[in-house]
């Protein structure tokens, strides 16, 4: 969903390693699922959860071999 105008700041936060499968990023913010087995999965539906609360946004790039990039937006106001 696009979000409104407005000044806002953002954490970017990128890596090196292996990318995130595209058969796995749809899942990546469900509570609880993870490729590392169970009783994992709540970091990134928590970032969610917490980015949503605030009217925020989320956007990731990422690809097998390409490493992941994550930005976070919040608004400011």
């Amino acid at each position: 969903a696009a979000r409104a105008a407005g000044d806002f700041a953002f954490i970017d936060v990128r890596d090196e390693g292996p990318g995130i499968a595209p058969d796995v990023l749809p899942r990546i913010f469900e509570p609880f699922f993870s490729t590392r087995g169970m009783g994992r999965g709540l970091g990134l539906a928590a970032v969610h959860g917490i980015v949503r609360g605030h009217e925020g946004a989320i956007r990731i790039w990422t690809g097998p071999g390409e490493g992941t990039r994550v930005r976070v937006w919040f608004p400011l106001s």
